[in-house]
C-alpha cells in the first residue's frame, strides 16, 4: 500500500527528490528512518560504444565495432520494523563486441605519425553476474549500514564488504558519515595463441571516506566528501599491449596505486523555475600523476501531476598517468608501458535526460545519455589524442513497485 505525506513543502520535495536521484547523497541530513514498505526495483539498460573511425584504426584491424551490453538489475528494500531494514540486488551483464587492443605509429620503421588504434579482432562476448546484501540499523541519531558483495565472470572474481555509519547533531540540520570498503579480487584471464598473457593474478583495494550533509536553510542542501583508496596487486591490464620500439609487448603498469578524491554537491530550490538547481564539482589525484575535474549542472523538477523531469550535463577533464604513451619510441627503465585511452589526457561532456511518474504502488522511470570524448575537451594542451577515446549512448528503463 502507498503512503503520500501531503504536508511537505514543494521546496523539500523537489530538493528531497533530486538529492535521492543521485548516489551517495541523503535526501535531508536528518538521521535515516526505515522504510515504511517494501520495495522492488527493475531495471534495464542499453549501453552501446561507437565504432572506431576508420581514420584512427590500423586497416588490418578487423572488426572496427566496440562494446553493445546488456544490463538487467532488480533490487530489493525489506523493513523488519522501525529499526532494522535489509536490502539486496543483482546484476546481469550481457556484453559483445571488439576492444581496443594497442596503439601503434603510422610509421613503424621511425616510430613517427599519427596513432592508429589495433583492435582485439575476434568479438569478446562475456557476462557478468553481481549479487550484494546489506542491512540497516537505525538508532534515535545514528544509522549502521553494514553490506557484501559478489561479483563473478567468465575470467573475473570479485568479494567485496562495506560498513557505514551515519551520526545526526541534536541540531538536526547537520549529519556526519564516514565508511570503509574492501575488495579481493582475482583474474585468471582467456589465453590466446600467440600473445602472452599472465595465468592468474590478484588484487586488493581498501577505501575509506567521510561526509558532512548540512542544511543551509528550506532551500538549500550541501554535501562534501573526502576519499581514499588503496590498491595493491595486478593492476595492468591483461588484453591490452603497448607498442615498444618495434615490439608488441604486455601492458604493464605499477603493482600499487592511492587515489584520493573530494567531492562537494549542491542542491537549491529555485522558486523562479520551480525545481530544485544541483551542482555537482568533484577532484581526483592518484599517485600515478592522472589529475581529473568533474562539474555536473543539473536540474531537476516535479509537476503538480506527479511528473519528475531530471536534465544534465557533466564536463570532465583529465591529466595522463605518468608512465602513459600512445606508442613508445624507446624502451622505458622501469619497464612500464600502458597505452590504455583511460590514463590518457582527455576530456568529455555528457548530456542526460531523464522522466519518471508514479501512479499508485508503481513508479516507472526513462533515462538517456550521450556521451564524448576528445583531446579538445580538455583543459590542458594534448599533442597527441588517443584514436581509441570512447563515445556511447545510453538508455534505460525501470520500474519500482511498493508493497
Amino acid at each position: 500500500m502507498s503512503k503520500k505525506n501531503n504536508g511537505i513543502s514543494p521546496a523539500l520535495a523537489a530538493l528531497t527528490t533530486a538529492a535521492m536521484a543521485l548516489p551517495g547523497i541523503s535526501p535531508t541530513v536528518q538521521a535515516a528512518v526505515a522504510a515504511n514498505e517494501p520495495k522492488l526495483s527493475l531495471q534495464y539498460t542499453r549501453y552501446d560504444e561507437d565504432s572506431i573511425p576508420s581514420d584512427d584504426a590500423d586497416p588490418n584491424t578487423g572488426d572496427r565495432d566496440r562494446y553493445e551490453i546488456d544490463v538487467l538489475q532488480v533490487q530489493f528494500l525489506y523493513p523488519f520494523s522501525d529499526k532494522w531494514q535489509i536490502t539486496g540486488g543483482v546484476v546481469y551483464d550481457d556484453m559483445s563486441g571488439s576492444s581496443p587492443w594497442y596503439v601503434r605509429p603510422t610509421d613503424t620503421v621511425n616510430a613517427t605519425g599519427d596513432p592508429l588504434v589495433v583492435m582485439s579482432g575476434a568479438t569478446i562476448d562475456d557476462t557478468r553476474y553481481d549479487y550484494s546484501v546489506g542491512a540497516q540499523y537505525f538508532g534515535e541519531k545514528y544509522t549502521i549500514s553494514p553490506s557484501i558483495g559478489y561479483s563473478t565472470e567468465k575470467d573475473y572474481t570479485a568479494v567485496s564488504g562495506s560498513l557505514e555509519v551515519e551520526y545526526e547533531f541534536p541540531n538536526k540540520a547537520t549529519s556526519i558519515s564516514g565508511g570503509i570498503a574492501v575488495s579481493f579480487d582475482e583474474i585468471d584471464p582467456t589465453q590466446e595463441a600467440g600473445v602472452v598473457r599472465v595465468n592468474n593474478e590478484d588484487k586488493e583495494n581498501y577505501s575509506l571516506f567521510g561526509t558532512i550533509n548540512q542544511v543551509i536553510n528550506k532551500y538549500t542542501i550541501i554535501q562534501s566528501t573526502l576519499g581514499v583508496s588503496i590498491y595493491d596487486g595486478f593492476l595492468s591490464d591483461p588484453y591490452k599491449q603497448a607498442w615498444v620500439a618495434g615490439a608488441v609487448l604486455p601492458d604493464s603498469r605499477p603493482d600499487d596505486r592511492t587515489q584520493y578524491t573530494w567531492a562537494t554537491r549542491l542542491r537549491r530550490y529555485s522558486e523562479l523555475f520551480g525545481a530544485a538547481l544541483h551542482i555537482d564539482y568533484r577532484f581526483y589525484y592518484d599517485d600515478w600523476d592522472v589529475r581529473s575535474h568533474t562539474l555536473d549542472l543539473g536540474l531537476h523538477k516535479v509537476t503538480d501531476s506527479g511528473w519528475a523531469f531530471d536534465s544534465s550535463i557533466r564536463y570532465y577533464t583529465q591529466t595522463q598517468a605518468d608512465f602513459y604513451e600512445p606508442f613508445y619510441a624507446q624502451v622505458r627503465a622501469d619497464g612500464e608501458y600502458s597505452s590504455d585511452y583511460r590514463l590518457s589526457p582527455y576530456g568529455s561532456i555528457s548530456f542526460r535526460l531523464g522522466l519518471s511518474e508514479t501512479i499508485g504502488d508503481w513508479t516507472v522511470r526513462l533515462g538517456a545519455e550521450r556521451y564524448i570524448s576528445d583531446k579538445s575537451y580538455s583543459v590542458q594542451s594534448v599533442d597527441v589524442e588517443n584514436p581509441a577515446l570512447l563515445d556511447f549512448t545510453q538508455f534505460t528503463f525501470g520500474m519500482d513497485y511498493s508493497f
